[in-house]
């Protein structure tokens, strides 16, 4: 039969990387993968022979934090800061308990302790900066990193930092400016890349390509930058080269319901290789029964290849799954007003 009729493609929104508390809130203290509890253990008998040492209440603080027990670690850190309170450092630490404990206003106090205690350490403004823009403040999170960039005009996140916060304040051209300092400060800022390639895509540029390009190149194997590659791959026209994008998150990322889905859809439209498009939508249904887009789309693989039960099944389903979905009434009124499937 001849291929037509409208096929759903799910819309595809970009969401700007835009800096996440979650990601980076322990950022400055990840020094080492997870502590196991051997660590910890190692760090209580050195307590335990000399309770007087502040390092060790800090070290063990971290150490709970990264583990996620909260309890202990500030109850480590309050000791460390009892026996050393003009230590800066110390504030740092407690700032990102009480981040992770949700209470932004006791962590600003701590960082801002921190500060006052050393006004020239550059990653307490940072930390200060992270903290105001979880919290939606862009002014606030400048102005942190405008002093961290006063005390340091070659650290390439501190022109990071300030990125994210023009970009939160609505101005995209000093936060891509930002952007492009950082990279050229190091070529190895894998989220600058990724940032800057977020608001290519956003603005329609074609250099969306060559920052997710150089992201890839730093990390090969990046879930998002492939995935993004393959949708601007795709919007180009360059369908192989999309394919074998999502393709690469499949096998990285098998769980990735997404990229298998538009790896049907180039597979169903573009190259019209239909057995190809019903395997992969095939996978995003396995991994998501409710996934309309990909239910229709079984019916729309069947329908072209002439397999119109089957058709009519994906289409019924998607209505159960969505009722009055457009596509799926369109779809099985085509087929009825050619008397197809009965």
């Amino acid at each position: 039969m001849k291929f037509c009729g409208t096929i759903c493609l799910a819309a595809g929104l970009f969401t700007l990387i835009l800096f996440s508390g979650c990601d980076t809130a322990l950022r400055q203290n990840e020094s080492t993968e997870k502590i196991g509890t051997d660590s910890i253990a190692l760090l209580t008998r050195q307590i335990m022979e000399d309770s007087s040492r502040a390092d060790l209440f800090a070290d063990r603080a971290r150490a709970y934090l990264k583990n996620g027990n909260i309890d202990p670690a500030l109850r480590d850190l309050n000791q460390a800061i009892t026996l050393q309170p003009e230590n800066p450092s110390f504030y740092l630490i407690l700032s990102d308990i009480y981040l992770v404990l949700g209470k932004t206003d006791n962590s600003l106090t701590s960082l801002k302790k921190a500060i006052k205690l050393d006004p020239e350490e550059v990653s307490s403004y940072l930390k200060l900066a992270e903290v105001y823009l979880i919290l939606n403040n862009p002014e606030g999170a400048n102005s942190a990193a405008d002093q961290a960039i006063r005390i340091d005009r070659n650290h390439a996140e501190s022109f990071y930092i300030k990125g994210i916060s023009l970009l939160q304040a609505g101005d995209t051209a000093n936060s891509i400016l930002n952007l492009q300092i950082s990279v050229r400060l190091d070529s190895v800022n894998f989220m600058s890349f990724m940032q800057l390639a977020a608001i290519s895509i956003a603005r329609s540029d074609t250099l969306s390509v060559q920052y997710l390009k150089q992201a890839l190149w730093l990390r090969p194997q990046d879930e998002r930058a492939l995935f993004f590659l393959g949708m601007m791959y795709q919007e180009q026209g360059k369908f192989k080269e999309a394919l074998e994008n999502f393709r690469l998150v499949t096998q990285y990322y098998p769980k990735n319901k997404r990229a298998f889905y538009y790896a049907g859809y180039i597979c169903l439209v573009e190259l019209t290789d239909f057995q190809s498009a019903l395997q992969e939508f095939q996978q995003a249904v396995d991994l998501d029964s409710t996934y309309v887009e990909a239910v229709y789309n079984l019916g729309r693989t069947h329908e072209a290849l002439e397999e119109y039960q089957s058709a009519r099944k994906y289409y019924r389903q998607s209505l159960e799954l969505l009722p009055n979905y457009p596509l799926a009434v369109q779809g099985l009124n085509r087929l009825d007003d050619n008397g197809l499937g009965l």
